[in-house]
């Protein structure tokens, strides 16, 4: 056996300690030289141990490592798959959303047209009825005339035949003056029937035309009242159709978070060259003295002069959509990316038509830097509107349009990504959020 060197004082008390549990190991090499031993101590088999236990650990874990990666990678491209899937299952929902809301919307406008129609039809047929009224009680007002008339005659006819019978009556009986001869009391009797049956037949027509004109005064009273009852349930209809159309109206405006009784007030200015005083109520003084059904009659006048101003305001603000076809939102208003993004995307196919979203006349159409395709529309009570990206402009400078009028079809001109309009809403110079207009034209379009 080779010699080996003598371990030192705590290396050898290690080397004993360790004996126990891992005792001393001697390793026989053979070569062509000869054989040679290696001792090897209790603490350098634990060495030993230990860097076999590392080596096999870091192989663990780097394996593990490996194979979590290629796990993570399938997993991180599974749930890739299924947000992708999900977001296009949602983007359909959203889009059968939209088309359900937009035939909601159709028939809702349908039913707010038609509600007018009905209006103007039954207005009409109120101001007929109130006509025929006035007409009926002309008529009964000249009936009682005729009627106080023939009341008369007929009484004086009545005293007229009194006396006649009372001087027939007292020269038969001899009473009454004496007459010169035979003859002339034979004239007078004579004269006395022929007056007496004149007057009798006087009385008799005029008891004929008094019972004629009786039963004409009870036939119109019972048309006046019949006509009365059909008046006032068209009232109620008119009533109710007001009702109808202006609540729509009423939420519409409301949503914008506009002062309503100024617009309105400015519309009454503007349209009718009256104040912009409050709608009169029941405790005005103009409805004072009047009878229940003229109250209700001039109530009634001031609801349609409302549906009217209402009718008015909605026309002229930005609160129709601008697409009509089906098409996705892909950007709000509000920041993105850092900076404001002053409107709202809405991205369809190139060429789908784009239309005025209110009344207005064009201030500018044409190309401008960023936005490409461009027109910008004025409207009134300080609106503007703008419609970008646009892969065609059917409109010119100058030029007046109305609610719904095509102006454009969508593009991907300027600075875009995609087929896409980018519409926004100024007030006043400011941008503001074109949904919270769009939201409001829901009531009504």
């Amino acid at each position: 056996m080779t010699g080996k060197p003598e371990p030192s004082g705590a290396i050898f008390r290690i080397n004993r300690s360790l004996s126990r549990f891992v005792p001393e190991q001697t390793i026989i090499i053979r070569n062509r030289a000869g054989e040679s031993e290696l001792v090897l101590s209790p603490l350098q088999r634990m060495a030993m141990f230990a860097s076999a236990a590392l080596m096999i650990g870091w192989l663990v874990v780097a394996t593990s490592a490996t194979v979590s990666g290629f796990l993570d990678s399938d997993s991180a491209e599974a749930q890739y798959d299924i947000l992708q899937s999900a977001y296009e299952t949602r983007l359909a929902e959203l889009a059968a959303e939209r088309d359900s809301f937009a035939l909601d919307a159709q028939e809702t406008q349908a039913k707010f047209e038609l509600a007018l129609e009905q209006i103007a039809v039954q207005q009409d047929e109120l101001i007929a009825a109130m006509t025929v009224q006035n007409e009926q009680q002309i008529t009964m007002f000249a009936l009682q005339r005729k009627l106080n008339r023939a009341i008369t005659e007929r009484n004086a006819a009545q005293e007229n035949l009194d006396d006649l019978q009372a001087e027939f009556a007292a020269i038969a009986e001899g009473t009454g003056p004496r007459e010169s001869s035979e003859t002339e009391l034979i004239n007078t009797l004579t004269r006395l029937n022929l007056a007496l049956s004149e007057t009798v037949e006087q009385r008799d027509v005029a008891m004929m035309e008094i019972a004629s004109l009786e039963e004409q005064i009870d036939l119109t009273q019972q048309q006046i009242r019949l006509d009365a009852q059909r008046r006032d349930r068209m009232i109620s209809q008119v009533e109710d159709a007001v009702q109808l159309s202006l609540g729509p109206l009423e939420n519409s405006l409301n949503r914008t978070g506009l002062d309503v009784d100024s617009l309105l007030a400015t519309i009454r200015r503007n349209y009718s060259g009256a104040g912009g005083a409050n709608f009169t109520t029941l405790d005005s003084p103009s409805l004072e003295g009047l009878d229940p059904v003229d109250r209700r009659l001039q109530l009634l006048m001031q609801k349609l002069d409302e549906v009217q101003l209402y009718t008015i305001a909605v026309s002229k603000l930005p609160i129709a959509m601008p697409v009509r076809s089906a098409f996705r939102f892909t950007s709000p208003f509000g920041m993105r990316d850092g900076r404001p993004h002053n409107g709202m995307d809405m991205a369809g196919p190139v060429g789908t038509p784009i239309y005025a979203t209110a009344d207005g006349y064009v201030t500018f159409a044409g190309w401008q830097s960023g936005y490409g395709n461009l027109i910008i529309i004025q409207h009134e009570f300080g609106f503007t509107t703008r419609y970008a990206h646009l892969s065609a402009i059917q409109v010119e400078k100058g030029e007046r349009v109305s609610r719904g009028d095509r102006i454009g079809d969508m593009g991907n001109t300027g600075r875009s990504t995609g087929s896409h309009l980018h519409y926004e809403v100024h007030l006043n110079g400011t941008p503001v959020n074109p949904s919270q207009y769009i939201k409001a034209g829901q009531d009504v379009y």
